[in-house]
């Protein structure tokens, strides 16, 4: 089981040379397409902001607290997933995707 979506994987499965997340990094922005919440009805459109704003506070607290890297991205798929894909492609094992972390299917 890996938490990302198969368009997601389809992409990054492309990426053949990549070694390094800072390498993998560059390509987020075409990889986050596939990772971002399309919906927020669950949500009052008032509540909408709100969250997000206490999100990315509790982000930023979190990256200075443990000296996280500033090129660190939460919540998002990275270098390890696309390992892990390719493993259980190479073991023949079957590839269960339970969704990116905030997306409609995971909610």
């Amino acid at each position: 089981m890996v938490q990302t979506n198969p368009e997601w994987w389809n992409t990054a499965k492309m990426l053949k040379y990549v070694d390094s997340q800072g390498e993998f990094n560059h390509y987020n922005k075409h990889l986050d397409k596939y990772t971002q919440m399309q919906s927020f009805s669950m949500w009052q459109p008032t509540r909408a902001p709100v969250f997000w704003f206490r999100f990315y506070t509790y982000a930023a607290m979190f990256k200075y607290h443990f000296r996280i890297p500033s090129n660190f991205t939460f919540l998002k798929p990275g270098l390890e997933i696309k390992f892990a894909c390719e493993e259980a492609e190479k073991a023949g094992a079957k590839l269960e995707f339970l969704g990116p972390e905030m997306c409609q299917k995971t909610w």
